[in-house]
């Protein structure tokens, strides 16, 4: 009997194994070790197996075995995640992860580091400094009052000598976005020369990441970027773009030089919060930048900020006359394209024989390779709207993604899948035209690349755009200048983007979307919509739009008419 029962278990086993090696994906197979592998265990044993991998130069099967773990640990609580034998774990496969996707775009902690300190110059050095200045800046008119003390003089040194390279690296970058920036500053009311801000925040560079999650040119975090109207989810991050974050820091910045009624205090805040400058002004009885910054109230790297930024103005106003080399860069100039559905940047680049990291440079704030569902508006190259505009019109849906396959498997669930690609529920949803009774085993799925750059897990459970601050205008700065646009020095160049900008870019103005949203009561629904462009559109929530027309299983139609409020 004992033999017999034996060989019926092994029989089970065996038919239990052939049906998981049915599986598609090939992944190793699981520790013999029991019969049973705890969850821990599993997990242990993946990441081991990944790193393996990655170390053989296998790429695919460590993505493989990656997405494996992924799904194990999907639904864990966050206590379990935190537990002192599986967060190193989880720490490893995230490394692994990070290894896949490749090194992010960030400005060499090396060259610029935040906290890093300056020699400050004295004696006869700093008269020789001062000197060489005033030569340089001879001449030269600017909006913005610049100090020349031994702080800003040091930072000048530095920029001219042991970080010339960074210097002339980041001109370059620099050069192709001027104009623009000039332009966005001088139509918002601030000045100009707050331009090089963005020289001392990344370097001129779209996809930097600081270690505090700060993101883009300007290097918005998250939640300063959602007040400003900057957006993100699994498809795009508009802190990445630079017109758009360009705008939205002309915006913030104006807001603090309008709380603070000083420049240099409002810099302060832009990089330590206003809260530290209230601090420190409580703490030192001052609202002078110069006394605070002498304080202990502030961190070293904002008690930086200021001289580097005024360093970063003389230099790059100037950039020969301190013996700087550097090739300017192209002009960053456009046209759009209204793109009616998602589609892929390598399909779109191939017919319209338009080089894919072209496309991919015109638009920083795509994460995937592809535009996201429903509507967006597409930066081309000057010259090719047309030409891609046809190119659209004649392309069939089925041709438009070049994502890849995925059979839903025993055991998936809508959220596990969505969150091993890095996509929301509703987002894997309409990506497929699908509603979650579709969502079953055995069915194939279309799932986009990976992001090239991270995604904030919290733009994956986003409730929706936020609603900008509004913002009065500007004084005058400073009292002899009438208008930034007025200023003597440099003509303001509008970029291409101009001709084909009839709403100055309806996109930037991000966070207004919901105030200015068409006040409809009810939308019939077109061909090639989905429930996201329609929510896009009139400033809804996916859910609001599901209840008010109780559409139980989310899938609509063309024809059907939508209830666009609660009554």
């Amino acid at each position: 009997m004992v033999l017999k029962s034996r060989f019926l278990t092994r029989v089970l086993l065996l038919l239990v194994a052939s049906q998981l090696g049915r599986a598609e994906t090939t992944l190793p197979a699981a520790p013999r070790t029991s019969a049973y592998v705890s969850p821990l265990g599993r997990l242990e044993f993946l990441v081991k197996a990944a790193e393996k991998a990655l170390e053989a130069e296998d790429e695919d099967k460590a993505a493989s075995i990656c997405d494996e773990a992924e799904a194990l640990v999907a639904d864990w609580s966050e206590e379990a995640r935190t537990k002192v034998d599986v967060a190193p774990l989880l720490e490893r496969l995230q490394a692994v992860e990070d290894d896949l996707e490749g090194e992010e775009e960030v400005t060499d902690p090396n060259e610029l580091s935040p906290t890093e300190e300056v020699v400050v110059l004295k004696g006869q050095d700093l008269k020789t400094e001062m000197e060489l200045v005033k030569t340089a800046e001879a001449g030269v008119e600017y909006d913005l009052a610049i100090d020349l003390n031994d702080k800003v003089l040091s930072w000048v040194h530095s920029f001219t000598h042991d970080k010339r390279g960074f210097m002339e690296r980041s001109l370059a970058r620099a050069s192709r976005y001027l104009p623009m920036v000039r332009q966005v500053f001088a139509e918002e009311g601030i000045p100009q020369d707050l331009a090089y801000l963005a020289l001392i925040e990344s370097g001129y560079t779209n996809k930097a990441r600081s270690t505090a999650s700060a993101v883009g040119m300007w290097q918005f975090i998250r939640s300063t970027g959602r007040m400003f109207g900057l957006y993100g989810n699994a498809w795009v991050e508009e802190r990445q773009d630079p017109v758009k974050a360009t705008r939205a820091a002309a915006r913030y910045l104006k807001s603090l030089y309008l709380r603070d009624k000083d420049w240099y205090l409002a810099l302060a805040s832009y990089n330590a919060g206003p809260g530290t400058t209230d601090k420190a002004s409580n703490g030192t009885g001052s609202r002078n930048y110069w006394d605070m910054q002498r304080s202990r109230y502030l961190r070293t790297e904002t008690k930086h900020y200021v001289p580097k930024f005024c360093a970063a103005v003389l230099v790059g106003r100037n950039p020969e006359r301190y013996g700087l080399k550097f090739q300017p860069e192209a002009p960053y100039t456009y046209e759009t394209v209204q793109v009616d559905r998602m589609t892929s940047l390598a399909v779109l680049s191939r017919l319209s024989e338009t080089p894919l990291e072209q496309l991919r440079e015109l638009n920083p704030e795509l994460l995937r390779g592809s535009t996201p569902p429903g509507a967006y508006q597409l930066r081309v190259p000057p010259g090719t709207s047309m030409a891609t505009a046809r190119v659209l019109a004649n392309l069939p849906a089925s041709q438009r993604l070049d994502f890849t396959s995925y059979k839903i498997r025993r055991k998936d669930t809508l959220a596990r899948v969505a969150s091993r690609f890095k996509l929301s529920p509703d987002d894997l949803l309409t990506a497929n035209n699908m509603t979650l009774a579709q969502f079953k085993v055995g069915r194939t799925i279309q799932v986009p690349p990976p992001p090239l750059t991270p995604i904030d897990d919290q733009d994956l459970v986003s409730s929706g755009r936020q609603k900008a601050i509004p913002l009065e205008r500007t004084p005058a700065i400073p009292a002899t200048v009438a208008d930034a646009t007025s200023l003597p020095r440099e003509k303001v160049e509008a970029p291409v983007e101009l001709a084909a900008r009839p709403s100055r870019e309806a996109s930037v103005k991000a966070a207004a979307r919901k105030v200015e949203a068409p006040k409809a009561k009810f939308h019939t629904v077109k061909r090639g919509e989905t429930l996201f462009s329609i929510s896009e559109r009139y400033g809804l929530e996916i859910s609001d739009l599901r209840k008010w027309n109780k559409l139980k299983k989310g899938k609509i139609q063309a024809g059907q008419k939508l209830r666009l409020s609660r009554s």
